[in-house]
């Protein structure tokens, strides 16, 4: 059985990324050694602050797809656990385009860098899948456990379904252990545009019209469980750590339940010149993807097993973002206002 160590070393793919930043920084906060490997360095203001942590982190710019580059990287920094967040979250227009980028990224990728694992015996090997399997039709607040109806609508959603299969059938061959986590609606601290990430969180695009003191229109009030990354961040960590698990995959929905709304009334009060229109109105558009909610992303097996999903409500998750955006010069927001 596995035992989670004091300190260890862990290999996180797609560490310069929103998710992945996360990631990072939550494993680099509790000692870990971590090597980040990703298409691109982190940002320098992200450097910077975690170079402050107790942990030690490696960044290397390679190539996910390289099974040969991810099993070198892996053997020379004795790697025991792996978190795979690469992807290109690609919408239809990208795919139109680039779907085999797409393709190759989210699927070679996976099956590049789980190989590898498989081929060096790590310990864990932790996949961070998507809401988007479920597609875009489901009914509006149905709470989705992990067996509802797949039906994914995009190439970036059929990837993460296939993910998991891939994964289930290499697991089954070699005998790696794997775990995925679904996450949903994910924002908070260290989302920017990194041009492989076409859908910016609707909480990202209320906060840089605020900042700008611009006005804003929802076309309604966007109601969900969205996912503060920091709560992301420790469940899927959480999944890297424990020594045993019942379920292969895991739907990671927090309990707290509120709308696009909502956050902006908050920010409407911190920032005066922010005004938000619901429904009809004026303002530069905030863009909820989709004419209607959707489902909500159930929590209930990672809790049975494991624990809440998450500790930040709207009030927590807020206060606590504002906070870390006046810490960190609005990352992310200047530039996307």
């Amino acid at each position: 059985m596995m035992e989670a160590s004091a300190k260890m070393t862990i290999l996180v793919t797609g560490s310069s990324g929103f998710v992945g930043l996360n990631i990072v920084e939550h494993l680099l906060a509790r000692g870990d050694d971590v090597i980040g490997v990703s298409d691109r360095p982190v940002p320098q203001i992200a450097a910077l602050a975690f170079a402050e942590l107790p942990g030690r982190l490696v960044q290397i710019v390679a190539d996910v797809r390289s099974q040969h580059a991810m099993q070198r990287i892996m053997s020379e920094y004795g790697v025991k656990r792996v978190v795979h967040a690469a992807a290109v979250t690609s919408n239809t227009a990208r795919e139109r385009t680039e779907a085999c980028h797409t393709v190759g990224v989210n699927m070679g990728g996976l099956t590049a860098v789980a190989g590898a694992a498989a081929a060096l015996g790590v310990e864990r090997f932790v996949f961070v899948s998507s809401n988007a399997v479920f597609g875009g039709g489901v009914p509006d607040y149905a709470l989705l456990d992990e067996d509802w109806p797949k039906a994914p609508g995009t190439i970036y959603a059929l990837s993460k379904w296939t993910g998991e299969m891939i994964l289930d059938l290499l697991g089954a061959s070699t005998g790696l252990d794997w775990v995925a986590g679904r996450l949903a609606g994910v924002f908070g601290p260290w989302e920017y545009r990194t041009g492989i990430r076409d859908f910016m969180n609707p909480v990202f695009q209320a906060n840089t019209l605020a900042i700008a003191g611009r006005h804003a229109f929802l076309p309604r009030r966007g109601k969900s469980n969205w996912h503060f990354a920091r709560d992301a961040a420790s469940a899927l960590v959480t999944l890297l750590d424990t020594p045993s698990h019942r379920h292969k995959v895991y739907n990671l929905g927090t309990p707290y339940v509120w709308s696009i709304a909502d956050w902006c009334d908050r920010l409407a009060a911190r920032f005066p010149a922010f005004q938000i229109h619901v429904g009809t109105g004026d303002g530069a558009p905030i863009d909820l993807y989709g004419d209607h909610d959707g489902g909500i992303l159930s929590g209930d097996r990672f809790t049975q097993e494991f624990g809440p999903t998450g500790r930040f409500d709207l009030d927590a998750a807020f206060e606590h973002l504002m906070e870390w955006q006046e810490r960190h010069d609005q990352f992310g927001l200047r530039s996307a206002a």
